[in-house]
């Protein structure tokens, strides 16, 4: 039976209403992807690459990228000649002895730029006295916008408090970040957001501050007379002319520099020297004394994690004052009485003890 219309001629494979696709033609279709695919898996190599996304892993990937970015003087995507110098290097830190401390802790970092982080318990994997020690040229000013802690020179500490960590957690969670040259607002930012990153990461329920956008006042302190001292060295009077910083009481180290030889310093809980060797008062061995280089007293129950305190009076570590010969002062001794007793009552401490007392 013969049917109107035009008849269609099928190749062999083929389907109707599909057209036919040359042999050329579909080699032509195949490059294109495999050159798709290469290219695609180039791209996620790159990316894995990029100055932004080596920084996003370093110290268990808690460090803001946009800081490092801009502490390091690095691009995001490292278009820069100066990028291919850049070094990273990340390492764990062993556990302080008796100290079963959250997973991810304790961590540090560097890069070959002159940064470094340490991310630890509060009771200190590194002494952390040591980590951001006090310096004659650089005083250590409060942060402000919420945070226990300070900025010192280059040196950012900041310590928060773990309300559900006990001593065998390690407390809370300590975080020092070094980077010469990078601006102090920067390096608080490093700072506090990788407490804070590391605090939702270990389950630390502690309360965290504000962005920070500036450190007021100047790295050296601030020059006043006896009159004028509205700070850490308010109330004092032994010497004329002095150095202070603010004083609202959430910096676990404070000072106040008397004339050109003399400093009082102020130390909480585990920025006191060589706890983890001679126990709650460190170097210092004992509640209260004297020695060559000047005296000390201690307070007790301090708020939070500020626990035990230290209260100083020392020579300069450049100084020409030499207490053998020329002893304390009755005047500089009550000082020492009067910047404990107020350091003590911004902490929140009791059970003050003083030299001679």
């Amino acid at each position: 039976m013969a049917w109107g219309g035009s008849r269609e001629r099928l190749h062999a494979g083929q389907v109707r209403g599909v057209p036919v696709v040359s042999r050329r033609r579909l080699q032509q279709v195949g490059g294109t992807i495999a050159a798709l695919v290469v290219l695609g898996g180039g791209l996620l190599w790159f990316k894995e690459h990029t100055p932004a996304d080596q920084m996003a892993e370093m110290c268990g990937g808690v460090l803001p990228v946009d800081e490092m970015l801009e502490l390091t003087g690095t691009t995001a995507l490292g278009f820069d000649h100066a990028d291919d110098d850049l070094e990273l290097d990340t390492w764990h830190l062993t556990a302080a002895s008796g100290v079963a401390e959250p997973e991810g802790l304790s961590v540090a970092c560097r890069t070959n730029t002159g940064i470094e982080v340490f991310i630890q318990t509060a009771d200190g994997t590194n002494d952390p006295y040591f980590l951001s020690s006090p310096r004659d040229d650089a005083l250590p000013l409060p942060l402000g916008a919420g945070w226990t802690g300070f900025v010192m020179g280059s040196t950012v500490s900041v310590l928060l408090d773990c309300p559900d960590w006990g001593s065998r957690q390690g407390g809370g969670i300590l975080v020092t970040a070094e980077a010469e040259g990078g601006s102090r607002a920067t390096v608080a930012r490093l700072a506090t957001v990788a407490a804070e990153r590391t605090a939702e990461r270990t389950g630390c329920g502690g309360e965290t501050g504000a962005r920070i956008t500036r450190i007021p006042g100047d790295a050296g302190g601030r020059k006043v007379t006896t009159d004028e001292a509205t700070g850490t060295c308010a109330t004092l009077r032994s010497h004329s002319r002095m150095r202070e910083t603010a004083a609202p009481g959430t910096s676990p180290l404070e000072e106040c520099v008397l004339g050109e030889e003399l400093v009082l310093r102020a130390f909480y809980g585990t920025f006191i020297s060589e706890r983890d060797r001679y126990g709650e008062y460190g170097s210092f061995r004992k509640p209260t004394g004297d020695d060559s280089g000047g005296a000390w007293g201690s307070a007790t129950d301090c708020q939070g994690l500020f626990g035990t305190a230290v209260y100083e009076l020392r020579t300069i570590d450049d100084g020409d004052h030499d207490l053998v010969s020329d002893p304390l002062t009755s005047a500089e001794r009550d000082d020492l009485r009067r910047f404990a007793e107020g350091s003590a009552e911004r902490h929140g401490c009791r059970g003050l003890v003083l030299p001679g007392a």
